[in-house]
C-alpha cells in the first residue's frame, strides 16, 4: 500500500506539472474545478497503480522467496517497479507536449509516425526543449526511486522471518482493494471509463483528469486492435468511386479537403409564425419497435401504443424509418450525430472518441441553446456521459438525481419519474428565455420489465409475455403524460418535439440483421402548429437523417457533416437510402430492397422489404451487385471521414 500511495503522489504532481505548462487555459476555470480534477485523477491514477501494484504484490509473497526472507526477491521486485515506474513517468513527460499540441490526452496516434523513426525524432529534437525535459524527467525517476529506497528499507527492517501467514490472512483485502481499483468503480452497471472525466464545462478540467497512462495504453490494446481490424475490412471491401458515389447519394458538393459528407446548409422551409429559433426536445424510446405500435405495422393484438397512436394525429408521422443499428448506443450516437457506428467496438467508449464528432448538441451549443441530456440509468453505462459531454452536451442528469427509492433495477428510475424530473429542469431553462436542445432517453421497455404501480391499464398476468407488453403499455403511458404536459404548457409554445426510438425489437426474424431489429417510428410534433397535424410521410429514412431534419425545422445555418438529409425537403436532389450496422454486419436499404453484407466471411443476400423470407443473392445478382457498391461506398466514406479531424472535414 506504501509504494501504491507514494506512485499516486507522483502521478498527481505530473498533473500538477501539466495544469502549470497549461496556465494560458486555466485563467477562466475555477479554483474549485481545478481541485476536483486532481480528485477525480486520482481515481484514474489509482487505476493504473492497481494494475502495476498488484502483480508485484503477489510475485513479493511467493513463499521461500517471499521479499520478507530473500534480499535477492526485494532487488527484483524494486527493479521491476523502476523499470515499470520509468516507462509511465515517461508517458508522462510525452504527455506534456502531446497535450499542448493535440488538446487531447497521449493516446495511440502518438505512434502514427513510428515506421519513420529518424525523421520524427529529428523533428522533436529541433521543436521541443528536450534536454529540459529530459532533465526534467531524470529529476523526478530519480526522487521516486531513492524514496523508495527509502521506504523499502523502513519496511524491510520491520519484516523479520516469513509473513506467509500473515499476508494469506491479509491476501483478499488487497486483492479487494486492487482489482476494485482497476475496475474503477462499484457501481454494478458500468466500469470506469474515461468519460468519467468529463465533469465540467470547462474542456482542461475534465482533460487534466485523465491519467495518460491509461489513455495511451487502453488505445493501444483496445481501441488501436479495433481500428486496424476495421481498416483492413474496408480495405477489403473498397470502391475506387465510394466518394463521387457518396456525394451523389447525399447531394454533397465536390470539396478539395476529401469529407464527402460535408455540405454548408441554408434552410429553406422554415415556416413559423415567429423569428426565434424554437426550442428542441428528442425523446428515443428504449425499443420502441414498429411491430408493437398500433398506427404502424402491430403485429400483435394487443393496443400497446394508444398514447402514441393518438399523438401522431398532432404531428408528422414516418412510417417507413428505421434505425441505423440494433444496440441503445448506437441509436443514440446516430440519432444525435448522423453518422453510422463502425463495425467492430463501440466507438463511444473508444479514447479517440472525445475530440471528433459534430452532431446536435454541439451545433446547437454554439448557437446559444442549453444542452441538456436525461437518462433513467447510469450516465457513464456506454460511456454516454463522456462522450456526450465531449461533443457539445452541457448537463447530464441520470439514476443519481432522482430520488433513489425509486431505483427499480440496473435501468434505474421508471421513466415517469425521469420525464416528471425532465419537466421541471425544462420548465425552469424556459423562463431564462433562452433556447434549449434537451435528449431524453427512456429505459422502461427493456428486461427485466420493471414497471411501477401507476394507472397505465396494464394486461392481465394470464397474458402470454404480459410483463414485456406491460413495460411497453408502462412507456407508452409516460411518453403520453410528458408530451401532453408540454403541448398544454404555453411554456413551451415554441418547440418541437421528436419522438422515435434506439433500435426495434425482433418479429418473426428470419435472417441475422433482421429488418424488425430496425423499424422504427419518427414523429416530429410543432407545438406551435406550423407543421400540418396528422400527416403520414412515407418517405424512406433513418436515425441519421434525424439531424439534418431538426436543422431543417430549426432554420439556422450549419456545417451538415452527417450521412442524412433532411426529409422534409423536397426539393434536394437526394437518393434515400438507409445504412445500418452491426458488429462486422452492414444492412443497407434502397428502392424497397433490403441488402445484408457480411464482412467477416459469410455470404451477402438481398430480399424485398415486403417479403424478407426470399434471398434473392441467387437470382438477382445484378441487384446485389448495385445495392452492394452502394452500401461499400457509403462505409467507407464514413470510416474514411472519421480518420479526419474536424477542422480539416
Amino acid at each position: 500500500m506504501a509504494t501504491a500511495l507514494l506512485l499516486m503522489l507522483f502521478f498527481e504532481s505530473w498533473r500538477l506539472i501539466l495544469l502549470v505548462h497549461s496556465q494560458d487555459m486555466a485563467g477562466s476555470v475555477p479554483t474549485g474545478t481545478l481541485i476536483k480534477s486532481f480528485l477525480i485523477g486520482a481515481r484514474f491514477d489509482f487505476r493504473v497503480v492497481s494494475a502495476i501494484v498488484l502483480p508485484l504484490y503477489l510475485l513479493a509473497i511467493i513463499p521461500k522467496i517471499d521479499i520478507s526472507t530473500s534480499r535477492t526477491m526485494r532487488r527484483v521486485n524494486l527493479l521491476i517497479l523502476y523499470f515499470i515506474t520509468g516507462i509511465v513517468f515517461l508517458f508522462h513527460l510525452i504527455d506534456i507536449e502531446f497535450f499542448n499540441y493535440f488538446n487531447t490526452r497521449l493516446n495511440g496516434s502518438a505512434l502514427l509516425w513510428s515506421d519513420t523513426p529518424l525523421a520524427s525524432l529529428s523533428m522533436i529534437w529541433d521543436t521541443y526543449p528536450v534536454i529540459w525535459y529530459l532533465l526534467l524527467y531524470a529529476v523526478i525517476l530519480t526522487i521516486f526511486i531513492l524514496l523508495m529506497r527509502w521506504l523499502t528499507a523502513r519496511i524491510a527492517s520491520g519484516l523479520g522471518k516469513s509473513r506467509f501467514w500473515v499476508n494469506m490472512l491479509y491476501l483478499p483485502v488487497i486483492l479487494a482493494i486492487f482489482i476494485t481499483g482497476m475496475i474503477g468503480r462499484l457501481y454494478e452497471v458500468a466500469p470506469m471509463r474515461w468519460g468519467m472525466a468529463y465533469f465540467s464545462q470547462y474542456d482542461l478540467a475534465n482533460q487534466l483528469s485523465l491519467n495518460p497512462t491509461y489513455t495511451f495504453m487502453r488505445d493501444i490494446f483496445y481501441d488501436a486492435h479495433n481500428r486496424n481490424t476495421v481498416a483492413k475490412l474496408v480495405e477489403e471491401i473498397k470502391v475506387p468511386d465510394a466518394e463521387e458515389v457518396t456525394r451523389e447519394m447525399l447531394g454533397a458538393p465536390v470539396s478539395p479537403n476529401g469529407s464527402p459528407p460535408k455540405r454548408m446548409v441554408r434552410p429553406v422551409r422554415f415556416n413559423q409564425q415567429n423569428s426565434d429559433p424554437p426550442n428542441v426536445i428528442v425523446i428515443i424510446m428504449e425499443s420502441f419497435a414498429a411491430s408493437k405500435i398500433g398506427c404502424l405495422r402491430s403485429e400483435y393484438p394487443y393496443d400497446m401504443t394508444l398514447h402514441f397512436d393518438t399523438l401522431a394525429e398532432r404531428g408528422i408521422l414516418f412510417t417507413n424509418f428505421y434505425s441505423a443499428g440494433s444496440h441503445t448506443c448506437s441509436g443514440l450516437f446516430n440519432t444525435l450525430y448522423g453518422s453510422s457506428h463502425l463495425f467492430g467496438k463501440v466507438f463511444m467508449k473508444q479514447v479517440g472518441g472525445h475530440t471528433h464528432f459534430q452532431g446536435l448538441p454541439s451545433i446547437l451549443r454554439d448557437r446559444g441553446y442549453r444542452t441538456i441530456f436525461f437518462t433513467t440509468q447510469d450516465p457513464h453505462f456506454d460511456n454516454m456521459q463522456g462522450f456526450l459531454m465531449s461533443h457539445g452536451m452541457m448537463d447530464i442528469y441520470s439514476v443519481f438525481d432522482y430520488d433513489q427509492d425509486q431505483v427499480l433495477s440496473w435501468l434505474g428510475v421508471p421513466d415517469h419519474i425521469m420525464f416528471d424530473y425532465a419537466y421541471d429542469k425544462l420548465c425552469d431553462q424556459a423562463k431564462t428565455g433562452d433556447p434549449f436542445m434537451a435528449t431524453m432517453l427512456t429505459g422502461s421497455n427493456h428486461g427485466p420489465w420493471f414497471v411501477p404501480d401507476v394507472p397505465f391499464d396494464p394486461l392481465a398476468d394470464s397474458v402470454e409475455r404480459a410483463k414485456e407488453f406491460n413495460a411497453l403499455k408502462y412507456a407508452d403511458w409516460a411518453l403520453g403524460r410528458m408530451i401532453n404536459r408540454i403541448l398544454d404548457d404555453p411554456l413551451f409554445s415554441n418547440t418541437l418535439i421528436v419522438v422515435t426510438a434506439d433500435n426495434g425489437y425482433k418479429y418473426n426474424v428470419t435472417t441475422d440483421l433482421d429488418l424488425s431489429l430496425l423499424e422504427i417510428p419518427l414523429l416530429l410534433i410543432d407545438t406551435d402548429h406550423a407543421d400540418p397535424p396528422g400527416v403520414r410521410n412515407d418517405r424512406l429514412g433513418c436515425q441519421l437523417d434525424i439531424l439534418p431534419t431538426v436543422m431543417g425545422h430549426v432554420g439556422l445555418d450549419y456545417d451538415n457533416y452527417s450521412f442524412g438529409v433532411d426529409l422534409l425537403d423536397t426539393a434536394a436532389a437526394v437518393h434515400d437510402f438507409v445504412l445500418a450496422t452491426r458488429w462486422y454486419e452492414v444492412g443497407y436499404i434502397q428502392d424497397g430492397y433490403y441488402t445484408i453484407m457480411r464482412l467477416n466471411g459469410g455470404t451477402e443476400s438481398i430480399f424485398e422489404v415486403s417479403n424478407k423470407a426470399v434471398d434473392l443473392a441467387d437470382t438477382r445478382p445484378d441487384l446485389l451487385e448495385t445495392y452492394t457498391h452502394r452500401a461499400r461506398a457509403v462505409y467507407q466514406s464514413a470510416f474514411e471521414n472519421y480518420q479526419l479531424p474536424l477542422s480539416d472535414q
